[in-house]
């Protein structure tokens, strides 16, 4: 499947675009069907790089908060409609886009 990252989720991901092979999760996870969970796909892409601590308050210092820490916080888009349940199957076909909140007007 196709995973898109935007904004900061790119920054933690080191990448603005992937393509992950449901087989890649731990074995017993996708049904027979090669399909898998949104919960799913994001636990295994959160322990890649798992919670990091929360970034200093200084101006100064920058440092890039970790994926799985950003995921707690963003949307997600599957095939372009809005979902959240993390319940919904996806299909290798499905493309996801992850939105961290964004600021502006």
């Amino acid at each position: 499947m196709r995973i898109r990252y935007f904004a900061a989720a790119a920054q933690a991901a080191g990448t603005h675009e992937e393509h992950l092979d449901l087989d890649e999760l731990p074995a017993g996870t996708p049904d027979n069907d090669g399909e898998a969970t949104l919960g799913q796909v994001l636990d295994l892409l959160s322990a890649r790089e798992p919670l990091s601590a929360p970034v200093s308050g200084d101006l100064l210092v920058r440092r890039t908060t970790a994926l799985g820490t950003v995921l707690l916080r963003c949307s997600f888009l599957i095939n372009g409609v809005n979902e959240q349940d993390r319940s919904r199957t996806l299909k290798p076909t499905d493309e996801l886009d992850v939105l961290p909140p964004f600021a502006g007007g």
